[in-house]
């Protein structure tokens, strides 16, 4: 749930049709009063069309550019476009010209569609209960030609001890002035969890959904149980109407579908997935070693980043003298000749929440040092197929706790284990 936190922010503001026909509003986040990201909200209809990118105002376009020739630039985050009429919502990279699709609700979802997702068998457990209300102070001013009210709204989110990622409860209070861009009789009745990355999604209730608007300019709080866990500053860009295409909220053309978030946000050139990777070191002398597939993380693994991790695991198949390749779809897997393939099922993770608001503040301003903040503990099953994919090789369990966020309790685990896993299949 916490690792959807930052994207609940964007979200909670924008959930109705316009009553001003298409429109187009930008407003930029702060993240205790520093650098956050500056949202773009398309909207036509009950579809919604929304563009972030990373705000770093200390940083000029000389700089930019010299990190982006190191390699390091800043990231570009997928465009999302909800589809309240079709009951999903698309992830679209732009740069890859790739596409995925998160369902409102995966229990519906046809056998055929889930069959062609990775190694994350989507289930529906447990429960995340929803409630909403908002408290009118009487205080009115004109904002953008509009009538704005100063209005505190308070959103609860609570997941049932059976849910994917355990019990919890997200207090959101949202304090500012208000607008409203829509007619509560077309307000999209369709109501979903956050956004997740995981194959195990819980089943929605809701008791409330109070719609006060869209806050203008404002105040974020979030909290963990009573604890507070992150203050966000609200301030509206522009907000205009606009006749917006169509296209705009629509698959785009000649763009394609990918089975996982990791497969969306990873660009991969061609790579040499035969089952013996060939080196030269600069002379005639040729090795040949062995490629190992990193497949899809299984089980409770929606609060992790896999792509570091499988990366992670690869950098150790590669130190061993081996080729790593974490694949990015189940084709890739099929398609290779692969000798092994290395696969990870997440039997526990548990973040402090300490360590949380460290991951949410290191995912907006790109710095990881405010994540090294409380424990983060985990439980895996590290384990090695054959050819097939299927035929255990080796495996071995691992548990941590450890100083950090849960991807560093991961790594922790990996370490504990992967170096005899390996030396059993060099």
């Amino acid at each position: 749930m916490t690792n959807r936190l930052i994207a609940l922010v964007a979200m909670i503001a924008v959930t109705a049709l316009p009553a001003l026909a298409d429109y187009k509003i930008s407003q930029r986040t702060k993240v205790g009063g520093e650098g956050g990201q500056i949202t773009t909200i398309y909207q036509k209809g009950v579809r919604q069309r929304r563009e972030t990118k990373i705000d770093m105002p200390e940083m000029d376009a000389e700089m930019i550019a010299m990190m982006e020739r190191m390699g390091k630039g800043i990231p570009t985050l997928p465009i999302h476009v909800s589809q309240c009429d079709l009951k999903q919502d698309l992830f679209i990279n732009e740069k890859n010209k790739s596409y995925f699709i998160d369902y409102y609700d995966w229990s519906t979802v046809p056998a055929t569609k889930l069959a062609a997702r990775p190694n994350q068998k989507v289930v529906i457990k447990g429960t995340v209960t929803t409630d909403s209300s908002f408290v009118d102070s009487g205080k009115r001013q004109q904002m953008f030609g509009l009538s704005a009210r100063w209005l505190k709204s308070t959103q609860t989110i609570e997941t049932s001890a059976d849910s994917c990622d355990g019990a919890s409860s997200v207090k959101i209070e949202q304090e500012g002035w208000f607008v409203t861009l829509s007619l509560e009789s077309e307000s999209c009745p369709v109501q979903r969890p956050p956004s997740a990355s995981g194959g195990c999604r819980p089943r929605v209730i809701t008791k409330r959904a109070a719609n006060p608007g869209i806050m203008l300019t404002g105040t974020t709080k979030m909290y963990e149980g009573t604890k507070l866990s992150g203050t966000f500053e609200i301030e509206t860009l522009d907000l205009s109407k606009a006749t917006l295409d169509p296209a705009l909220f629509d698959i785009p053309k000649d763009f394609t579908e990918v089975d996982s978030q990791d497969e969306l946000n990873n660009k991969r050139g061609p790579i040499d997935t035969s089952a013996k990777t060939v080196y030269s070191d600069g002379t005639k002398t040729k090795t040949k070693v062995k490629t190992i597939a990193i497949d899809f993380f299984s089980g409770n693994a929606s609060k992790l980043d896999q792509s570091e991790l499988r990366n992670y695991i690869s950098g150790k198949v590669n130190g061993a003298g081996m080729s790593g390749f974490p694949i990015n779809s189940q084709s890739e897997l099929a398609g290779g000749t692969f000798e092994y393939v290395i696969g990870v099922e997440i039997k526990k993770i548990k973040e402090s929440g300490a360590a949380k608001i460290g991951g949410l503040f290191g995912k907006v301003t790109g710095s990881d040092d405010s994540a090294k903040l409380g424990n983060s503990q985990a439980e895996i099953v590290v384990s090695i197929y054959g050819k097939d994919g299927k035929t255990v090789v080796a495996s071995s369990p691992a548990s941590v706790d450890v100083k950090g966020k849960g991807n560093d309790a991961v790594k922790a685990a990996i370490d504990q284990v992967i170096g005899s896993l390996l030396a059993k299949i060099k």
